[in-house]
């Protein structure tokens, strides 16, 4: 058995991002609970904090550079980073570098960080090497693994090279029926700052998301990044539509019968519909 913080002797740490520590613990719970089924006993840094990317995002690159510096020091000490988020992801993979002079020691040390810095699904996939059909469960009737799902991934995936990922592998995982979501390239509209520059845009390409999900007739909603996840499950609690809004980790961890299924009392009414024969901290 590995010693805690460690897979086969290399140090993982998990980068929870201060959307998910503040409106997705569970997302994390489940993140830490799918890592250690395959092996691996991920570190959460208490130092961590915002990895800039609302500063970048309103134009302000040297606020954004300081706490790229300390993402930087304090991830150093770890061999890979994983983090729920795509978004968060890609702006430590694809801006960091950017924001140092070249040849300088910052800028070196962004690009140590954006090369351990890896997506959840993504480093599962990569890195583990994981073949997701080992993660089938046994017994379907059993959880919640007969739940029907659509997939939303972030726009910010594409610089990833993950966009259109999620689906295919937690399809094989055996993570209950996944049915494809109309346009999925399409925005959901939340954007990070965006949504608070442009509500009524943002909002509009929320409503569109949401009508491809109800023509899906899932149940649930598994979005790649907590921010699209917010976005989407606010719109839908103010609309009334009956949606659940998971991540990826959760829908590993609740189909593994790690982590149990949550259900809403809207959610309770639709799942009834569709299958009537079938009746916070991280750690």
């Amino acid at each position: 058995m590995c010693a805690a913080g460690t897979f086969c002797g290399v140090r993982v740490a998990l980068f929870t991002t201060c959307l998910a520590e503040a409106l997705a613990p569970r997302a994390l719970k489940a993140a830490v609970l799918v890592l250690e089924h395959c092996g691996v006993a991920p570190e959460v840094p208490l130092a961590q904090t915002c990895c800039g990317q609302p500063l970048l995002s309103n134009g302000l690159p040297n606020d954004g550079a300081k706490l790229a510096q300390r993402m930087c020091e304090i991830f150093a000490p770890y061999d890979a980073v994983v983090t729920p988020s795509g978004s968060c992801c890609s702006v430590v993979r694809e801006k960091y570098a950017g924001l140092f002079a070249e040849g300088s020691r910052e800028r070196a040390n962004a690009n140590v960080l954006a090369a351990k810095t890896f997506e959840f699904i993504e480093f599962l996939e990569t890195q583990l090497k994981i073949d997701p059909t080992t993660l089938k469960p046994k017994d379907c009737s059993a959880n919640a693994r007969c739940a029907t799902l659509t997939c939303h991934d972030a726009c910010h995936l594409r610089g990833l090279h993950r966009h259109g990922c999620t689906a295919p592998f937690l399809r094989s995982a055996g993570c209950g029926t996944v049915r494809d979501l109309p346009d999925m390239s399409q925005c959901c509209g939340f954007g990070g700052m965006f949504s608070t520059q442009f509500p009524e845009v943002s909002s509009a390409l929320g409503d569109e998301k949401l009508a491809h999900f109800t023509s899906t007739g899932a149940a649930v909603l598994v979005a790649s990044d907590t921010g699209c996840a917010a976005h989407l499950a606010g719109l839908a609690h103010r609309k009334g539509v009956a949606i659940r809004v998971i991540s990826p980790a959760e829908a590993i961890a609740e189909s593994l019968g790690l982590l149990a299924r949550e259900v809403t009392s809207a959610n309770a009414s639709t799942e009834a519909a569709m299958h009537p024969k079938n009746g916070t901290e991280v750690g």
